[in-house]
C-alpha cells in the first residue's frame, strides 16, 4: 500500500455529525493522548443566512468538555464552497478568543481545517499537555445554517487496526 493508510495508522472521530448549528454547537470533546497530530475538519453545509459568529478551540481536562479554555490554533479555510473549489487558504492563526465567521472564511458549503500538534499543547502551558482533550464550539446564527465536524487523528504512538476510542 502507497500513501496513509487512516483505518490502521490513524483515528477518524466524527465529532459533530452533521446537523443544524442554530443557536451554537459544542462538539464531543476527544483525546490526543495517543496521537501526535490532529487536523480537525469543519464543513459548513446550506446556510439560511451567513454564520457571522465564532469558532473557539479549548483544551478541556475530559471527554466531559470539563474545564475549558480557549487556546490559539492555526487554519487554513476555503474561500468558495461547494464543487469544484478544494482549494485551501495559505496557514492563518487565529487567537485565543477564536475565529470570527464570515463569508470570506466559512462560506456555505465550505470548509475549514484546524492542524495542532501535541506538542502544541505542551508549549502552550496547558496543565494536562498533550494528554489534554480538544473541544470545538461553533457559534451558531438564529437560523438555520448546517455543518458537520470530523477529527483526523495521525502520528499514532501504538498504531494497531482497531484503534481505541479517543472520546471517553
Amino acid at each position: 500500500m502507497n500513501g496513509f493508510n487512516l483505518a490502521e495508522s490513524g483515528h477518524v472521530a466524527a465529532i459533530l455529525p452533521p446537523q443544524s448549528i442554530s443557536g451554537g454547537k459544542t462538539a464531543q470533546a476527544f483525546s490526543m493522548s495517543q496521537y501526535k497530530h490532529a487536523s480537525i475538519i469543519i464543513v459548513a453545509g446550506a446556510e439560511a443566512t451567513q454564520d457571522a459568529s465564532s469558532l473557539v478551540l479549548n483544551v478541556c481536562s475530559d471527554a466531559a468538555g470539563d474545564s475549558p479554555v480557549a487556546i490559539p490554533f492555526n487554519y487554513y479555510y476555503q474561500a468558495l464552497g461547494g464543487v469544484p473549489n478544494d482549494v485551501l487558504s495559505p496557514m492563518n492563526t487565529a487567537p485565543a478568543a477564536g475565529l470570527v465567521l464570515g463569508a470570506g472564511n466559512f462560506p456555505a458549503n465550505g470548509l475549514i481545517v484546524i492542524e495542532i500538534d501535541a506538542n502544541e499543547l505542551e508549549a502552550a502551558s496547558v496543565p494536562l499537555g498533550s494528554a489534554s482533550y480538544l473541544q470545538v464550539v461553533l457559534g451558531g446564527p438564529a437560523a438555520v445554517d448546517y455543518a458537520s465536524i470530523t477529527a483526523v487523528l495521525s502520528g499514532a504512538r501504538d498504531a494497531h487496526v482497531a484503534s481505541a476510542s479517543v472520546m471517553v
